[in-house]
């Protein structure tokens, strides 16, 4: 049977929450079923060599003009390079034919360049968005420079359901935009959060794990954690992960005087022993689609404390922490309540537990490789609402669409029309 050919195109491959989503996913897919190339516009990634580990199939434009002394291969790289030239002149568009040639499916995962190269010949797109546009602007400036383009693709995928809404209602669009959630590796992230890292015991330990950008809110975390101590409440904050802020945020620890009590572990590949040995883990970020680390710390049992309404909707009617308005008086009194309530936190710690399950297949009818009649629906492109034919209930997501690989499940192929 011959494969099916998908490309992921990405701008750079950085150290963050959607990498580490389009890694599991792409690591998910039947190797029997379909072939994946991973197309890169840019070759600087920190996570390319993790990528090329696993071994997934890198490509880069240049891939396609390598030099060499046969001049019949010299020929055709030079015919390559005109065409290349001319996709490039025309928005990147036919670039795909030339470098990855003969792609069923092509999806849009991070692109920021170029975005017409996505539309191959005889390929379905799909377009990821990753960011909630009413919080995020970059990701709403591009949602509206891109809206007529955007209603060219087959299938618009947004991760959350409060970002399928935002999107909806800004751009009009609605019967080719769905929502899936994340792709877990459940078994990968629990089996690496068995590794003991060294944290204190003296005090409670709240985590935090992200790029160290403004977008993610660390400083101002820092300075609520500052605060919590003044108030005499005694804790420590550890901070997992780089990025181009981390100059900012030391001088930050040490404007606030609290290096004795702030780690910054820097950037871990494996971050789940400090979420899994921690109180609770906390998301600071003023904006999020959904963040994937909410999902890992929901598959250990961890609670969370986020200022992000998508978070709730993973909660699936459990207590499994709290979700607080935007603001940092809110975020602040959310995590007092965490470290002084600890009947709330009990609570808190058993929902989370509890719902570590929705994560491995065993809740309720999907169990184990078990997908939902309805998730297998071909939808038609024959008029109609494509969303309709293809709606699942599920405990938690309103009305949302389930693309959620639980373990031993395959996730694209349950995407209707693939």
């Amino acid at each position: 049977m011959k494969k099916i050919k998908v490309v992921f195109v990405t701008h750079r491959l950085v150290c963050g929450g959607a990498e580490q989503a389009l890694f599991d996913l792409i690591c998910l897919l039947d190797k029997e079923k379909f072939d994946v190339v991973l197309f890169e516009q840019r070759d600087d990634g920190p996570w390319d060599q993790k990528f090329r580990d696993a071994g997934i199939n890198l490509v880069y434009d240049y891939f396609c003009r390598k030099p060499t002394l046969n001049p019949i291969t010299k020929a055709g790289n030079v015919a390559k390079k005109l065409r290349m030239d001319n996709a490039y002149r025309h928005g990147g568009e036919g670039l795909l034919d030339v470098c990855v040639p003969g792609a069923d499916i092509v999806v849009s995962y991070s692109v920021w360049e170029n975005e017409r190269l996505i539309f191959a010949k005889g390929a379905k797109t799909v377009k990821y968005i990753h960011g909630d546009v009413a919080t995020n602007r970059i990701y709403r400036e591009e949602s509206l420079c891109t809206k007529d383009m955007l209603a060219h693709y087959d299938r618009i995928v947004c991760v959350s359901e409060a970002a399928r809404r935002s999107f909806c209602a800004l751009t009009g669009l609605k019967d080719n935009v769905e929502m899936h959630l994340n792709p877990l590796n459940s078994d990968n992230v629990r089996a690496m959060a068995e590794k003991k890292v060294d944290l204190p015991t003296d005090l409670p330990v709240i985590c935090a794990v992200g790029r160290l950008s403004a977008e993610k809110g660390f400083e101002r975390l820092v300075y609520i954690h500052r605060r919590l101590l003044d108030q005499g409440i005694r804790h420590r904050l550890v901070i997992v992960g780089d990025g181009m802020d981390r100059g900012y945020i030391e001088r930050t620890i040490q404007a606030t005087d609290t290096r004795d009590t702030v780690i910054l572990a820097g950037y871990q590949a494996n971050p789940y022993p400090y979420m899994k040995q921690s109180k609770f883990l906390v998301n600071s970020s003023f904006t999020e689609g959904l963040p994937v680390i909410a999902m890992e710390a929901l598959c250990l049992g961890v609670p969370i404390v986020a200022p992000v309404p998508s978070v709730g909707e993973v909660f699936g009617g459990e207590t499994c922490g709290l979700i607080t308005e935007n603001d940092n008086a809110s975020l602040e009194a959310g995590i007092r309540k965490m470290l002084t309530d600890e009947e709330f936190y009990r609570q808190a710690k058993a929902g989370a537990e509890k719902r570590s399950a929705f994560f491995d297949g065993k809740h309720g009818e999907r169990g184990r490789g078990h997908v939902p009649r309805p998730c297998r629906k071909r939808v038609r492109k024959t008029g109609g609402n494509a969303n309709a034919a293809n709606q699942c209930d599920r405990p938690g997501l309103p009305g949302g669409k389930v693309f959620t690989p639980l373990r031993g499940q395959r996730p694209w192929a349950d995407i209707p029309g693939f």
